[in-house]
C-alpha cells in the first residue's frame, strides 16, 4: 500500500526507473522454501516479487545470497541508485560483482526488522550494456520476512521516491506514537479529574498503541530481547482491539461486566498461548486468534451501527466511521500475511489506528467544547441574574430607606405627641379647669402660663438635642431657670466640668432627663425654701460601662415625710423608670434634699415600646378635678 501510494506521488518520474519482479535464490544451508536435487545438495530457485517466507521458532541461522536482473539499453550518464522499498533483513548490495553498500544484517547475537525503505547509490561506471545482477547477500533467523519493491534508476527520481515511502512507512508511525502518548497524558489526566469511564478507555486505548508503535519501531535489538519485543507486539494489539471493542459497546449502552470480561479474556489468550510455547505457536496464532479478535471488534461495530440506524444510544458517527476504516485496514493486514494480497510496506493498520484515536477524541473533544460554551453561557445567565438581583437589592433597600425614613418621621411625630400630651397638652386642660372654676388669680395664671412656656420650651430643646447633645438642652434649661431662682433669693451652682460636649444618649432619653431635672428644680424653688441648689453633671466609666451621672442637691428645709409620695417625685420616678435610669431621694429636715439620677449611656433607651397616642381630652378634665 505505501508504494502505491509512492508510485502516485512520484509522478511521471516512475517511467525512466526499472522494476525488478524475479530474483534467484541460492542458499549454503537447508532451507524450507528452495528445493533440492537429488543428492540433498543446494540448487538455485527463482521467486516472483514480493517474497514473504516465514521461518519457526528455534531455526538456525540461514545465509542466502539472493540475485536480481535487470536490462539496460545504454548505459547512464548519471548516478543510479536500488531502492528497497521493504527488505527486512537488510544484508550486503553488490552490483555486476562491485560491492555498493552494506544495511545491517541478522546474526546470532543481533534480531534486525527493518520497518523503513533502503536506499544505496550505484556509480554509473558499474552499469553495462544489456544484463545487469544485482546481489543482495542477507541472513536470517525464525519468523516472518519480507522482501518486496526492489527498483533500479536515477538517484535523483529515487530519492523522491524513498523520501515519500520513509514517510509514510517510518515518521507517520513516529507521529502515531507521539499522538498516542499526547492523548494518553491528556485523556488520563482528564479521567483523574473527572473519572468518566470513556476518558479512561480512550487513555488506555492510546497506551496500548503506544507501546505497539514503540515494538514496531525497535528495528535492531539484542537476541535475547526479540520474545519480548515481539509478545509486547501481540498483547498492545489485542488490548486495543479489546479496548476498542468494549468502549464501542459502552457509547451503544450495552456493555455489561460479563461481557467486557469475556473481551478481555479472549483478548489474552493470544500473548498467553505465544508466550507459553516460547512463540512457537504465533504462526497458528496470525491464522486463527487474530481473526477472532477482529471479528470482536466487528461485531461491536455492527451493533453500534445498527443502533445508530435506528436512532438508539450509539457511537458518534465519526467513531464508527474510524472503527469501519479500522476493519478494513486489518482485514488488508491480515491478508497479506495469509498471501491473499501483496500488499508491500507499513501495516494499514499504522495508519488507521491513529486515526480510531482521533475519531474517539473528537466527541470527547467536542462535549468538553460544548460544556466549556454552556458552562459560559451560564456564567453569563448567571451574571445577568446577579446583575438583575442586585437592581431588585437596590429597589428593596431603597424602598427599606424609604419605608425607615417613613417609620422614623412616625415616631417622631409619635414622640412629639406623647410630650404635648404629658407635658404642655395636660397643664393647658389643667389650667382651663381652674380658670373656667375661677380659682386661680392673675399672678396664678401668670404662673401657669410660664410653665407651659417653660414645659414648651424643654420639649423643643429635647428635639434639638439630637443635633446639639444633652449639654446643649441641660445649658438652655439653666439659662431659663437661673433667673428665676435667683429672683427668689437662691443661688444656682452648675458643675458641668465632667460633662464632655457630646454625651451619646438617644434622643427618646433626653426629653425625660430634663423633666427631671427641671421638675427637681421646680420643686426647690417652691418647696424648699433654700439659699442654694447646685447641679452637678459628670460621665463616670469608660468603653461600655459609662453612666450619666447628675446630682440636684439644696440646703433647704427638707421634704415632708407625707409628700414623698407626691406626684412630682412620682413623675420623676415614671419617667427614669421608662428610660431604664436610677432615681434616688435623699432628704433630711433642714438639711436639704438631693435628687440623684444615673442612668447607662448606650444603653439608655425607653423600656417599653412606644404605642401611638391620642390626645385623650376627658382622661385630662378627669386628672384636672381631682387636683
Amino acid at each position: 500500500m505505501a508504494v502505491a501510494v509512492a508510485l502516485l506521488c512520484s509522478g511521471l518520474a516512475a517511467a525512466s526507473t526499472v522494476p525488478i519482479r524475479k530474483l534467484d535464490w541460492s542458499y549454503s544451508a537447508p532451507d524450507p522454501l528452495a528445493p533440492t536435487d537429488a543428492s540433498g545438495g543446494a540448487s538455485l530457485s527463482s521467486f516472483d516479487l514480493p517474497l514473504r517466507w516465514s521461518t519457526v521458532e528455534g531455526s538456525p541461522l540461514h545465509t542466502v545470497a539472493l540475485r536480481m536482473h535487470f536490462h539496460l539499453e545504454a548505459v547512464p550518464d548519471r548516478t543510479w541508485a536500488v531502492l528497497l522499498s521493504h527488505a527486512s533483513e537488510g544484508g550486503r548490495l553488490s552490483v555486476n560483482g562491485h560491492f555498493i553498500g552494506a544495511i545491517a544484517a541478522e546474526s546470532e547475537e543481533r534480531h534486525v526488522v527493518w520497518r523503513r525503505p533502503q536506499l544505496q547509490a550505484i556509480d554509473a561506471p558499474l552499469l553495462v550494456v544489456g544484463e545487469n545482477e544485482l546481489l543482495l547477500e542477507t541472513s536470517y533467523g525464525p519468523g516472518p520476512h519480507v522482501l518486496a519493491g526492489v527498483e533500479v534508476g536515477p538517484l535523483s527520481e529515487l530519492w523522491h521516491r524513498y523520501a515519500v515511502q520513509f514517510i509514510l512507512d517510518y515518521v507517520s508511525t513516529w507521529s502515531g506514537a507521539t499522538m498516542a502518548l499526547l492523548t494518553a497524558l491528556v485523556f488520563g489526566a482528564l479521567w483523574l479529574q473527572r473519572r468518566e469511564a470513556i476518558s479512561k478507555l480512550l487513555a488506555l486505548a492510546a497506551l496500548y498503541w503506544l507501546v505497539y508503535c514503540a515494538a514496531w519501531l525497535v528495528e535492531v535489538m539484542p537476541m535475547e530481547l526479540r520474545p519480548w519485543v515481539r509478545l509486547a507486539d501481540m498483547a498492545a494489539k489485542a488490548a486495543f482491539g479489546a479496548t476498542l471493542a468494549i468502549t464501542l459497546l459502552r457509547l451503544s449502552s450495552l456493555s455489561r461486566r460479563r461481557e467486557e470480561w469475556l473481551i478481555g479474556a479472549y483478548a489474552a489468550l493470544g500473548p498467553t498461548l505465544s508466550l507459553a510455547s516460547s512463540m512457537r505457536a504465533d504462526p497458528y496464532l496470525q491464522l486463527s486468534w487474530e481473526p477472532g479478535l477482529i471479528l470482536v471488534v466487528a461485531i461491536a461495530t455492527g451493533v453500534g451501527l445498527y443502533r445508530r440506524t435506528h436512532g438508539l444510544a450509539a457511537p458518534h458517527p465519526l467513531v464508527l466511521i474510524a472503527a469501519v476504516a479500522l476493519l478494513f485496514a486489518a482485514l488488508l493486514d491480515f491478508g497479506g500475511v495469509v498471501g491473499l494480497n501483496s500488499l508491500e510496506g507499513t501495516p494499514a493498520m499504522n495508519f488507521a489506528g491513529p486515526l480510531m484515536l482521533a475519531a474517539l477524541a473528537t466527541p470527547l473533544v467536542d462535549g468538553f467544547i460544548k460544556m466549556m460554551h454552556e458552562a459560559e453561557t451560564a456564567r453569563a445567565e448567571l451574571e445577568t441574574r446577579v446583575r438583575e438581583r442586585e437592581q431588585l437589592l437596590k429597589r428593596n433597600f431603597e424602598r427599606l430607606r424609604e419605608s425607615e425614613r417613613i417609620k422614623v418621621e412616625a415616631q417622631e411625630r409619635q414622640r412629639i405627641m406623647q410630650d404635648m400630651h404629658d407635658g404642655l397638652g395636660s397643664q393647658l386642660m389643667s389650667s382651663l379647669m381652674l380658670v373656667e372654676r375661677g380659682a386661680v388669680s392673675n399672678d396664678q395664671f401668670a404662673q401657669i402660663l410660664r410653665e407651659s412656656i417653660d414645659d414648651m420650651r424643654l420639649a423643643i430643646d429635647a428635639l434639638a438635642a439630637e443635633d446639639a447633645d444633652l449639654a446643649a438642652a441641660l445649658g438652655n434649661l439653666r439659662f431659663r431657670m437661673e433667673p428665676r431662682l435667683r429672683a427668689a433669693g437662691m443661688e444656682l451652682t452648675w458643675d458641668a466640668r465632667r460633662l464632655p460636649e457630646e454625651v451619646g444618649l438617644h434622643p427618646d432619653v433626653v426629653l425625660p432627663i430634663l423633666r427631671i431635672v427641671q421638675e427637681a428644680l421646680t420643686n426647690a424653688l417652691k418647696h424648699s425654701r433654700a439659699r442654694a441648689v447646685r447641679v452637678t453633671l459628670a460621665v463616670e466609666g469608660s468603653g461600655d460601662a459609662r453612666w450619666l451621672d447628675i446630682r440636684i442637691a439644696d440646703n433647704g428645709r427638707g421634704i415632708a415625710e407625707e409628700r414623698v409620695g407626691g406626684r412630682g417625685l412620682l413623675n420623676m420616678r415614671n419617667r427614669a423608670q421608662k428610660i431604664g435610669a436610677q432615681l434616688k431621694l435623699e432628704t433630711a429636715p433642714n438639711v436639704g434634699t438631693t435628687v440623684h439620677l444615673r442612668a447607662r449611656i448606650g444603653a439608655a433607651t425607653p423600656s417599653t415600646k412606644t404605642q401611638q397616642t391620642v390626645l385623650n381630652t376627658q382622661a385630662i378634665i378627669e386628672r384636672a378635678r381631682q387636683q
